[in-house]
């Protein structure tokens, strides 16, 4: 009767315009393999932030899975951080 608990991202939801990544992380509590409890939190992913120049500074995905990392390389096209890029930009005032 050993009570283990298990985390996975089991969801990814991209936001348009700039493509923003909500990642759900699901925390199960399980004993012998049934799950007892279940939590589920979520996180935004943006493309990049502003450095104090004004460049775009890709946002480091080497913490996340391969499959997480496949979906930011396909929706984060070069399109996509120029234009985040020019929204944060025009955000700044």
């Amino acid at each position: 009767m050993a009570i283990e608990k298990a985390e996975a991202i089991d969801e990814i939801v991209i936001r348009s315009p700039y493509n923003h990544l909500i990642l759900r992380t699901a925390t199960l509590l399980q004993e012998d393999g049934v799950n007892l409890a279940s939590r589920y939190s979520r996180n935004k992913v943006k493309c990049g932030t502003l450095d104090s120049s004004d460049n775009l500074v890709d946002t480091d995905m080497s913490g996340y899975s391969a499959e997480v990392q496949g979906v930011a390389a396909a929706v984060w096209t070069d399109a996509v951080k120029a234009s985040w890029k020019a929204a944060l930009i025009a955000a700044k005032g």
